[in-house]
């Protein structure tokens, strides 16, 4: 099996911001080259060699701002530059310094991350810059089309800021048609009048749910919670919304809920929403992942400097065919 981008060279010059745009088209089948060791979860797949060189015949190089475009297009006027930078770099913000942690903020993720009654908050890791990186290598695999068609090579410019507002897809729509900035909402998905709980504890970890206007599943759940389901055996759920439920009567559903998944480990409560199309999910930890028995099957993990790391993120069946 041929990998899908094996006719291709990738030189990488990024310095975290974009470098997980290298480790995607690694993944894809590129040969990455770095001038020198990245960090070790964006790195994988990449080989350590002499980038200056390689830049004069590779086909793609993702790098930060500081290279001039015309001399790199010059030497190598196939080359598809693709620029990862925190701002446009013509914009008006374009010389302005920003951390991931500030770009999440500025982009109004960390606006609705969080508890209500408490800070905002950002995701784990480098959110923003992991963004950026994916729209980067969104970016590089279109210019290759756009080169395929004309035989010149391509300048992208990547904007972490507007990748990460490009992920907050909900806020600046609501802005635009209300007028409104939305708040943070925790563990509550919000609908009409009032919110229902998203994410509860269950006897081993944690199952995600919520009481919601689907009669048929939630008259499986009072089912499936027997003589457990109290006052929900009671609802008529063919006359009401639970969108127009006051928050106080969904409270005092939810802890009759609550209770239930408390007597029940993840495992039996999947099983009930397989039988019954509850809606139900159970949520994996970091160590289920690790042992998942299909995960390994598709053979997903692989170690890299004693550290665990995700392998092949796409496997393809083509043999031997290119996607230029």
């Amino acid at each position: 099996m041929t990998p899908l981008l094996s006719h291709l060279v990738v030189v990488d010059l990024t310095d975290g911001l974009g470098e997980l745009a290298g480790r995607m088209l690694a993944e894809l089948g590129a040969r990455v080259v770095r001038a020198e060791a990245g960090q070790p979860a964006w790195s994988a797949g990449k080989t350590v060699g002499d980038a200056e060189v390689l830049l004069a015949t590779a086909d793609i190089v993702i790098r930060n701002p500081g290279l001039d475009h015309g001399a790199l297009a010059a030497a190598n006027p196939a080359l598809i530059d693709v620029v990862v930078a925190p701002f446009l770099p013509d914009g008006p913000l374009g010389s302005r310094p920003a951390s991931d942690l500030t770009l999440m903020a500025r982009s109004g993720l960390m606006t609705i991350i969080g508890d209500p009654d408490r800070p905002p908050l950002t995701l784990p890791g480098q959110q923003a810059y992991a963004l950026a990186g994916i729209q980067a290598a969104t970016a590089a695999l279109t210019a290759l089309h756009a080169r395929a068609a004309s035989g010149r090579g391509q300048l992208v410019e990547v904007s972490a800021y507007q990748s990460a507002v490009l992920a907050n897809y909900r806020e600046p729509l609501t802005w635009q048609w209300t007028g409104r900035v939305g708040n943070r909402t925790g563990n509550l998905l919000v609908r009409g009048k009032s919110g229902v709980r998203q994410v509860w504890p269950c006897a081993d970890g944690f199952v995600t749910w919520a009481l919601v206007d689907n009669q048929p599943m939630m008259r499986g759940m009072v089912k499936a919670m027997g003589d457990a389901a109290g006052p929900l055996a009671q609802v008529d759920w063919d006359a009401i919304l639970v969108a127009d439920v006051p928050r106080e009567t969904l409270v005092e559903w939810e802890a009759v809920v609550g209770a239930f998944f408390l007597r029940h480990t993840r495992a039996e409560l999947g099983a009930m929403s397989q039988q019954a199309g509850l809606g139900l999910s159970w949520i994996d930890t970091p160590q289920d992942a690790l042992a998942s028995d299909h995960l390994a099957a598709r053979g997903l993990w692989r170690d890299v400097d004693g550290v665990r790391l995700p392998g092949p993120l796409w496997v393809s069946s083509l043999d031997g065919g290119e996607t230029e």
